[in-house]
């Protein structure tokens, strides 16, 4: 797979699937790396977050952070899920310390982040998740990815086509 090929799409049949999916993204991201999650309320953002901790060796239940903003946990290597969902403006950033959980190393998801875009450095990931109307189950994934280290889930992702 060439160094140039940054953008792939992916068909997800159920949300065991979206999990798998995340699980590769945990085992296989760059360490330090910013998986940034769009897409509309119940289009699979948590399930596949949800996976990317399982990839990361989390043990135990991983909630949605939609009340608490941010959760992290431990595992073969660090998981933090943020959720951005209930706030409306930058300045709403400011009592998170969100520059310094972006910087962290691991792997972290961020759903609904609008207002962090600019906010976050290589290795990035950007997933934009679309349901099928006609299969109400079924999700396209389109994933795009920034910065050094992706190769070996680039060719995970390849592999599984």
């Amino acid at each position: 797979m060439s160094a140039s090929a940054r953008n792939y799409s992916r068909i997800v049949a159920d949300s065991g699937s979206m999990r798998d999916l995340g699980a590769a993204f945990g085992r296989l991201a760059p360490d330090g790396s910013v998986i940034l999650l769009e897409g509309a309320l119940g289009a699979g953002k948590t399930t596949f977050a949800q996976g990317v901790g399982l990839g990361c060796g989390v043990v135990g239940p991983i909630a949605s952070p939609t009340f608490n903003l941010i959760l992290e946990y431990g595992g073969r290597r660090h998981f933090t899920h943020v959720d951005l969902y209930r706030l409306t403006t930058a300045s709403d950033l400011d009592t998170l310390d969100i520059d310094t959980v972006l910087s962290g190393d691991g792997v972290t998801c961020v759903e609904w982040p609008t207002l962090i875009t600019g906010r976050v450095d290589s290795p990035a990931a950007t997933l934009k998740f679309e349901v099928d109307p006609r299969k109400p189950d079924v999700r396209e994934v389109d994933m795009s990815f920034r910065g050094e280290g992706w190769s070996a889930l680039i060719d995970w992702l390849a592999g599984q086509t």
